[in-house]
């Protein structure tokens, strides 16, 4: 439209804001942006997350080889910055907040559009991230509600939480520059 600032083509490709969670001492959960659909199969559903080594979740994951993914909703934004901007290995980020676990011991959230729980099958080491395979074992929508992605959620939080993420998300994005698979061209 005219007038409109033009948006990023990458910005289009990010999934809906999920919650994803895996358990060792205790559950946790963090943010994720990269969960994506990775089969054809209906009887063989796939999804390849990709979380940052520097997460709590990441190293849950690697441990206990599972995950559940919770696609948020709306009414779920105040959850960005408990399970976005803290870290798990502090303190117990999942007190307080509803949640349930799967067979397995993997936090989800009800309150969500839907959930899915499964087992790694397979690991890619992105360097300053892994992606995991996942092969879904379970899942079920839980809300008529459509999922959220960032583009709409931003509105819906308040300044301090923008100018903490844009803080966090700075120094996250040196981290990961400096240890990243890239290639120069």
């Amino acid at each position: 439209m005219a007038g409109e600032q033009a948006r990023d083509p990458l910005s289009y490709l990010w999934a809906p804001l999920c919650a994803v969670g895996s358990h060792g001492e205790r559950p946790n959960a963090q943010i994720c942006v990269a969960v994506f659909g990775a089969s054809i199969v209906p009887d063989r559903p796939r999804v390849l997350v990709g979380l940052w080594k520097e997460n709590h979740t990441h190293d849950l994951v690697a441990r206990a080889g599972t995950l559940a993914v919770t696609l948020l909703s709306a009414e779920q934004s105040t959850l960005l910055a408990p399970l976005g901007l803290r870290s798990g290995r502090e303190r117990d980020k999942l007190e307080g907040i509803e949640h349930r676990l799967t067979r397995a011991g993997d936090p989800y959230l009800p309150g969500g559009t839907g959930y899915l729980a499964g087992e790694v099958i397979e690991s890619f080491d992105w360097g300053d991230a892994t992606g995991y395979l996942v092969a879904v074992r379970e899942r079920a929508r839980l809300t008529a509600d459509e999922p959220l992605f960032w583009r709409d959620a931003a509105p819906l939080l308040p300044g301090s939480f923008v100018s903490t993420f844009q803080e966090k998300s700075a120094r996250d994005q040196a981290a990961a520059r400096r240890v990243m698979i890239w290639r120069d061209g």
